[in-house]
């Protein structure tokens, strides 16, 4: 499951470079398919995103405690909505739910926007998927959030975890920090929107 995760990551983080090289290319050259496929390429990085949140998540309420993410924040007496709650416990966790969220904006928008703005367009997917290169940068070579506990040259599951925070275990911060992201990651789309309209002059 945390090779799934991992190669999730890796082509999230490729189809995002992608969709930022056919955005600008597709415009400056007058390529409608390169703009296009680099628009798909942001549906393609939320799917991606999805299977490995989806992993994460799953590592968390199974107790699967190869992971060094699981042992670091999670362990078997907490509730389940902690465990969920654990997502965003640690710095690898909630970049990945950053970068999450900013995919699904960027397909929304670019969803809503498939017929309108054209001459725009590019350049706001390739502000968006330029932040998302970003993120997915850190998630992908430095904080891995799917890296396993090793002794020697296996795998060791060390059968239970350090648990979540304690300041983390309390119900409003079930809905606090995800609250705080949306507001975060959401400045990115009338900030993609403001270079489009610069570099058009719309």
């Amino acid at each position: 499951m945390e090779n799934l995760g991992t190669l999730a990551i890796l082509l999230a983080f490729c189809f995002a470079v992608y969709a930022v090289l056919a955005s600008l290319v597709g415009r400056l050259t007058k390529r409608p398919f390169l703009i296009l496929s680099g628009e798909r390429a942001v549906y393609s990085i939320w799917v991606l995103l999805t299977v490995a949140a989806g992993i994460l998540i799953y590592s968390l309420i199974d107790g699967d405690f190869r992971l060094a993410y699981v042992a670091s924040h999670s362990n078997r007496t907490m509730s389940n909505i902690y465990k969920f709650t654990a997502w965003w416990g640690g710095q690898e966790g909630s970049l990945l739910l950053w970068s999450w969220l900013l995919a699904t904006y960027s397909s929304v928008l670019v969803f809503q926007n498939r017929r309108k703005f054209r001459e725009m367009m590019p350049y706001v997917t390739a502000v968006l998927m330029t932040v998302e290169t970003f993120f997915l940068l850190l998630i992908s070579f430095v904080e891995k959030p799917f890296n396993v506990l090793m002794s020697g040259k296996g795998v060791v599951d060390v059968g239970d975890g350090q648990g979540l925070n304690p300041l983390l275990q309390y119900w409003t911060m079930v809905i606090h920090p995800p609250m705080l992201y949306l507001g975060y990651v959401g400045f990115t789309v009338p900030f993609a929107f403001a270079i489009g309209s610069l570099l058009t002059k719309q």
